[in-house]
């Protein structure tokens, strides 16, 4: 009988390490999300001779309506000299004109259970139900509220949330031979913690009011372009990882690995972002940025350091403490 982590027994998932498997995988992986590409592309397509068929009934977007779209957008924005803030009318003319509406990108991480990896089952990690929103909680009520002002606007506005389920899968995993993760269990409880989720949306933003993306099940992974890292923003995420496995972390120090390992996480999760970025860009829209603070911008431009455009982001949810602090910069 398997006596739990490093009792060396292969009986329930196989000879191979799981960095082996994922390699197995990886060009699997890739397939998956150009087939994905292809099927988001069929799927817009519908909706366009969809949009074309309602707008024959309904009103088209005006110049008015754009205006007053853009006001709105800027009013919830609270990044100083946000830099996307010139792209934001080109973004929204441009997915109205092929898709009849407009997205509102929004990443959610589910709440994932670290205690899990150390015990006999470390699929566990991977949440099947939401139990809670966690970070995300505190989100709702202002893109409900946002979503709202545009609609009232005349802008059709649909919310589009990207499950960043997958992480660990690309950057932390590979790296840690304590467990081993059966690979085929794992994708069941993402698939499982999706729809569930999917249920709990159509109770806040309505049955049909969004759109939920996993990442994993599109198979989005790390992007085969090598990123481009300032060195000051290799030092901050290399701060973020040492948090991470500290003893104040989530992982309660009990992972630990060398500043080389720690490079090259940080490394994948740059190209994990990047491909992220592209996935956005193929959605179109806007990005509602949650991550922070202290990195707004640069979780932003982490989706755009192996090429892609990305999308416009807004900062909603950028506190008042930092704003002053970024006045005090700009003077």
């Amino acid at each position: 009988p398997c006596e739990g982590i490093g009792c060396g027994c292969k009986s329930r998932r196989g000879p191979m390490s799981y960095k082996k498997k994922k390699l197995k995988k990886s060009r699997l992986s890739r397939l998956k999300y150009r087939l994905g590409q292809i099927a988001y592309a069929f799927l817009r397509k519908a909706s366009v001779r969809l949009q074309k068929f309602i707008s024959t009934k309904g009103q088209k977007v005006t110049m008015l309506n754009l205006a007053k779209a853009l006001e709105i957008l800027k009013r919830y924005d609270r990044m100083v000299r946000n830099p996307d803030l010139i792209s934001l009318e080109q973004a929204i003319t441009s997915q109205v004109e092929k898709e009849g509406q407009l997205n509102l990108c929004v990443f959610v991480c589910p709440k994932f259970n670290t205690k899990a990896l150390f015990t006999s089952q470390p699929e566990n990690y991977m949440p099947v139900d939401v139990a809670t929103f966690g970070l995300f909680e505190d989100r709702i009520t202002k893109i409900i509220s946002l979503k709202k002002e545009l609609m009232k606007a005349g802008l059709p506005t649909k919310i589009n949330l990207v499950l960043g389920d997958n992480d660990a899968e690309e950057y932390i995993f590979p790296f840690a031979n304590s467990f081993r993760v059966d690979t085929s269990e794992y994708k069941q409880r993402q698939q499982q913690y999706r729809v569930a989720f999917e249920e709990k949306c159509r109770t806040l933003f309505g049955e049909k009011g969004s759109v939920v993306w996993s990442l994993a099940e599109f198979g989005v992974v790390m992007d085969e372009k090598e990123p481009t890292i300032s060195a000051n923003n290799l030092k901050k995420e290399m701060e973020f990882f040492g948090w991470l496995f500290s003893a104040k972390g989530p992982y309660r120090g009990k992972l630990n690995f060398s500043e080389q390992v720690l490079t090259e996480m940080a490394i994948r999760k740059y190209r994990l972002y990047g491909a992220q970025g592209k996935f956005l860009e193929m959605l179109g829209g806007i990005l509602l940025q949650t991550e922070g603070p202290g990195v707004w911008l640069e979780r932003t431009q982490m989706l755009r350091c192996t090429g892609s455009s990305s999308i416009p982001a807004i900062y909603p949810w950028i506190r008042q403490e930092e704003i002053k602090e970024m006045m005090q910069e700009v003077r």
